[in-house]
């Protein structure tokens, strides 16, 4: 139970921390199941090595619509082993992928870790907002062509109580008939590659630096937070073609990887049977990069704009699905 005096401090959570560290020593990913046309096999690997998974021989198999793949990193496995292999939940990051006929859905959220401080795990906020989000999808409830609508009724269920305490970042994507459509609150993001170039990228909405755009449930009876409405949500609509690739993340990977590496590491990614081992590399690079004190890493050299001295990675939860359009 969270005491009286807790919940009066919590009221002054606005952001997630600037400045933030932790250890991390198990790679992990996770996808959901679907049938054809949309191939996301389970492939999950949690070892105390630092490796990708491999996929597995079901999914050499390549199938036409899209590939979508998971893969993560908690920042710190200090308090226990990460749940992704359960949930698809990477530190305080959550994650789904869900289909319904010939439509394709990928979601990301990040939840904000300033809570934590006030006893609140932030990981139950975004992995909520999450499983409602996915469930409109089962039920085929939703409009392709609204994703924010996904985000919007997810967000409803969340509140719901008894409800979790908490904010989040949240990005959805949705491929369907060659079309994408997207919904980005915050700085979580999505990306499309065609032919070796970014064609596409999602805007970051943030209300100052390192205070993204976020859904928020406060504790009853305190304002003062920061929160959004999923209706504030960047949306995006555009054609895409065979071959065009998909990269939905956290700002994990946005804060750590450059665009050049990204697209270096992507360009080992022929056809669908190779999502999932790409996916991995992409998560692991980030990873690596976001515990380099030498790096110039996006997020550093965006804190010197805004007047911080903050040098090398960023160290954070990481949330990566690869979608390869077939």
């Amino acid at each position: 139970m969270i005491g009286p005096r807790v919940i009066s401090a919590c009221a002054r959570v606005a952001t997630r921390a600037v400045f933030t560290g932790g250890s991390l020593d198990v790679a992990s990913s996770c996808v959901a199941s679907p049938p054809r046309p949309f191939s996301t096999t389970p492939i999950v690997s949690d070892s105390s090595k630092e490796s990708p998974s491999t996929p597995s021989s079901s999914s050499s198999q390549p199938l036409e619509g899209a590939v979508a793949r998971v893969a993560g990193f908690p920042k710190d496995l200090a308090k226990g082993r990460s749940t992704a292999r359960d949930s698809c939940k990477y530190g305080d990051d959550a994650c789904f992928i869900a289909h319904f006929k010939r439509t394709l859905v990928a979601g990301v959220a990040d939840g904000v870790g300033g809570w934590r401080k006030y006893g609140i795990d932030p990981s139950e906020f975004s992995s909520k907002l999450m499983k409602e989000c996915e469930k409109r999808i089962h039920s085929g409830s939703f409009d392709p062509k609204r994703p924010d609508d996904i985000i919007a009724k997810g967000f409803k269920a969340t509140s719901s109580p008894p409800h979790p305490i908490g904010s989040s970042t949240a990005c959805v994507v949705v491929v369907s008939d060659y079309s994408l459509y997207s919904a980005n609150l915050g700085d979580s993001g999505f990306l499309v590659v065609r032919n070796g170039k970014i064609v596409a990228r999602s805007k970051e909405q943030t209300h100052y630096f390192n205070a993204p755009f976020q859904l928020t449930l406060p504790p009853d009876g305190f304002e003062g937070f920061i929160g959004d409405s999923p209706q504030s949500a960047d949306r995006h609509q555009m054609e895409v073609s065979s071959g065009d690739i998909i990269v939905v993340a956290t700002d994990g990977l946005w804060d750590n990887l450059p665009e050049e590496i990204l697209l270096e590491e992507l360009t080992s990614l022929k056809d669908g049977a190779h999502v999932q081992q790409v996916c991995n590399s992409i998560a692991l690079c980030a990873r690596r990069l976001s515990f380099d004190d030498s790096h110039e890493s996006p997020f550093s050299i965006r804190a010197r704009q805004h007047g911080y001295n903050y040098p090398g990675g960023k160290p954070d939860d990481i949330t990566l699905i690869l979608i390869l359009v077939q």
